[in-house]
Parts: C-alpha cells; structure tokens; sequence
C-alpha cells in the first residue's frame, strides 16, 4: 500500500514531510492529512499552520506540537518553508533549527506535524532527521516517460479509475511528465468516459488537449485578438522554459503554421464546427476552438500572417543569419506585424 493510500486509510505516521515543485500533487495529499488527522467538529482545537517567514524561530512550533488533543485522537500542526524561520531577522544563525530537528527525532505521537517546502534541500538536515521517523516524498516532474506512464498506472489505481495502457500513454504523450499535468489530464477523461467506464485511447484522445497545442492556442488566441502584449508574454515564458533559440523557435513556428492552415480551413467551410471537425480530423471541442479563433482572423489578415510566418520560417533555416541568431526577436517581430501593432512600419 502506497503511503498515500494508507494515509486515506486512517494509518498516519507522526511526521510528513513534502517538498518539491508539483504544487498541484502536494495539494493531494495535504488534504488527505487533514481529512484523516481532524475531526471537522474540532479541526479549530487541533489543526494550527505556521509559515516559516514569519517565525523567529521554531519554538511557537514546537510548543503547537506538544499539546494534548481536545476530544480528537490527534492534532495537525502544519510547517511552511521552514528553511525561511529566522532569515531578514539579522545574521543566519545555522543552529536555529537544532530544537526542531531534535523532535523529529522523537516526535509527540498525539501529533502529525506536516513540514511543506518547495525550496528544502534533499540534504538538509529535516529531512534527513524525517527519514527514520516519518514520511519523505519529494514532489516534481518525472525524467523518463516509462516513469510517467507507471505514474498514471499508479494513480488510476489509487482512485478507483480502470485504464487502457494505450490511454496511459497518450496521456504522457500529450501533457508530459508533470504528475500534476497528468492527474487533471487522466480525471478529465476518466469523467468524460463515465463512473465505471474503462478509459479508453479514444477517451484520451477526445478531452485531453497536446500541452504543445495549447500553447499554440493561446498565442494564436492571443494575436487574433490583437492582443501583442499578452502574445508576446506567452512566447517568453516558453522561451524561458526552454534551452533558447531554435530549440524552441523551429517547432513553435511549424505548430503556428498548422494552426493558421487549419483557422484558413475553417474560413473555408463557413465557419461551421461540425464541417470543421470532418475536414481537420479534430475532435469537437477542438472545432469549436478553431471556428472561434478563426472569427477574430479576417481572412486577409491570416493570410498576410500565414505570409510573414513563412518568411520567418526561411530566415530561421539559414535564409537570415541575424535572425537565427536572434529567434524570440524574430518571433516577437511577427507578432508585432500580425497584430497590427507597429505602425508606419512597412510589412516584408
């Protein structure tokens, strides 16, 4: 049994602590820990939280985890960024924690203290104290597709869903290796499939939308309404997650080309979503995008738009050595140029 699995069971250890950058996960099993450890009719008594940024030192914490329930079996003490107690308050003082890491390593059985972080260390000494007393897990992306796969495996599992392992893989496929990406895609198709339905490709395949799709939908979505600023914000942030350059510049300009041919095939259909969803091979709730998007792009707009991307395509292919130098300016250009937002400036 997974520690999730007896956490939800009612078998809770007297020390947790989660870390890591998968936020949305974390979430999951906080509140597990809350709804095995309080009784809603006495959760005021015996559940206190305490954010490490705005603590001296760990003593209102401790003194928290030392006190007897009232009429429960046991108290919920939660720690936030405890590797911020005491900083700002003058110079670091690298015994702060001493007390703290002493009860972790004989903590009050009448107690669960929860330690939360998103910037511990792996080595830091709580966690290391944690180990032989209560639960570690660490919370971020998955390196390995395989692993990703077991992961939605795993998780359908624990939440009673039944899937196909071409499902599980499609998910992977389309959302990546974030655990919080693949929990919300996998509930998405588990509730499109129904309560006891077998999740199915054909499931995945319907509501589950490519993570590199969505993307492009929301810079496409961006620039049709003319709205550079927040084009030009999206591209950014996906430059920033990335290596740079044509890394990212070379793929996000063939999925923006297929996008505007598929908004000028929904122009060419009338702007109809059932025709939309025959002539594209898309699913329906794809359509429906496509026809909105389209609306916002009249079709000498897209045109020219669909013109300037495939200018931009050729510079980046060896036609300009300064703009395959400068990938994200060129694309920032191209936005600039399709949303109409640089006047007096001729178009290439």
């Amino acid at each position: 049994m997974s520690a999730l699995a007896k956490i939800k069971a009612g078998d809770v250890a007297p020390v947790y602590v989660l870390y890591g950058t998968e936020h949305a996960m974390m979430r999951v099993w906080i509140e597990a820990l809350r709804a095995a450890t309080l009784d809603e009719n006495f959760a005021a008594f015996n559940h206190e939280r305490f954010v490490g940024r705005d603590l001296e030192g760990p003593g209102k914490v401790l003194e928290a985890c030392m006190q007897v329930p009232l009429m429960a079996k046991r108290r919920l003490v939660e720690l936030d960024e405890p590797e911020a107690i005491g900083k700002g308050r003058g110079p670091a003082n690298p015994k702060l924690l001493d007390s703290l890491v002493e009860y972790l390593a004989a903590p009050n059985p009448s107690t669960v203290l929860l330690i939360t972080s998103s910037g511990i260390d792996a080595r830091s000494r709580l966690v290391t104290a944690a180990k032989k007393t209560g639960v570690i897990e660490k919370f971020e992306g998955l390196r390995r597709n395989d692993d990703a796969v077991a992961f939605v495996l795993t998780q359908a599992r624990e939440v009673g869903v039944a899937i196909e392992s071409a499902a599980a893989n499609a998910i992977v496929e389309r959302v990546g290796n974030s655990p919080s990406a693949l929990a919300q895609a996998l509930e998405q198709a588990s509730l499109f499939a129904g309560l006891g339905v077998k999740v199915t490709l054909a499931h995945v395949t319907a509501v589950v939308t490519d993570a590199r799709d969505a993307v492009v939908f929301d810079l496409t979505d961006a620039v049709g309404m003319g709205r550079h600023e927040r084009a030009i914000a999206v591209l950014r942030r996906m430059f920033s997650q990335g290596d740079g350059g044509m890394g990212e510049a070379a793929p996000l300009v063939g999925l923006l080309a297929r996008q505007l041919r598929m908004l000028m095939l929904a122009h060419g259909v009338g702007l109809r979503p059932g025709e939309v969803e025959a002539a594209a091979g898309v699913p329906p709730f794809v359509a429906r995008k496509l026809v909105d998007q389209a609306r916002q792009f009249g079709p000498d707009r897209l045109r020219r738009a669909f013109g300037a991307l495939v200018r931009l395509d050729g510079d980046l292919k060896g036609g300009s050595f300064v703009v395959s130098r400068a990938a994200e300016l060129a694309l920032e250009r191209w936005i600039l140029e399709s949303c109409d937002a640089v006047a007096g400036i001729a178009r290439r």
